[in-house]
């Protein structure tokens, strides 16, 4: 009886090791990120792109911006907010089919403070922030959740952009 119930104990404790060493596993994208990369960051990345539908008023808004323009997106791979927001804006920007604008992708850890440079030069607090910048400045950024929709406030930021 007694070696049954250590087997069975020794059995609870494997199985929660293996639990514990999945979980821990699970892939924490860090650095500059490809956009093909993305992907991998939720199961679901497919069905979230397909089935989010921008607006085409605020399609045609962000159409509007002319000569060059920076977007750095910083994320977490492992946060919820990333997941629901990125596979929203890559089909933002791809239904908008911007050519003066060069998207930059960035991983950062759970602190938000690695890759420390990348941490540090956008003042990352919460991801996902993404942030609109041309001639060399800030233009605006959203933070975690957009206020209204996501292709809205991209909208309202490239509007801010010099002509």
């Amino acid at each position: 009886m007694r070696a049954s119930i250590r087997r069975a104990v020794l059995f609870v404790v494997i199985v929660a090791a293996a639990a514990v060493s999945a979980h821990g596993a699970e892939e924490v994208l860090l650095g500059k990120v490809r956009p093909s990369a993305l992907p991998s960051i939720t199961e679901s990345w497919a069905k979230d792109y397909d089935a989010y539908e921008p607006a085409p008023d605020d399609l045609q808004a962000l159409a509007t911006l002319r000569g060059p323009a920076d977007l750095d997106v910083y994320f977490g791979s492992w946060c919820g907010d990333s997941r629901r927001e990125l596979p929203r804006l890559v089909k933002i920007l791809d239904r908008a089919s911007l050519p003066g604008l060069r998207v930059r992708y960035f991983a950062l850890d759970r602190t938000k403070t690695k890759p420390a440079r990348l941490a540090r030069r956008g003042s990352i607090e919460r991801v996902p922030t993404i942030v609109l910048r041309a001639e060399g400045r800030e233009i605006g950024r959203i933070v975690e959740s957009p206020q209204t929709t996501l292709e809205h406030d991209l909208a309202l930021l490239v509007g801010l952009v010099p002509r």
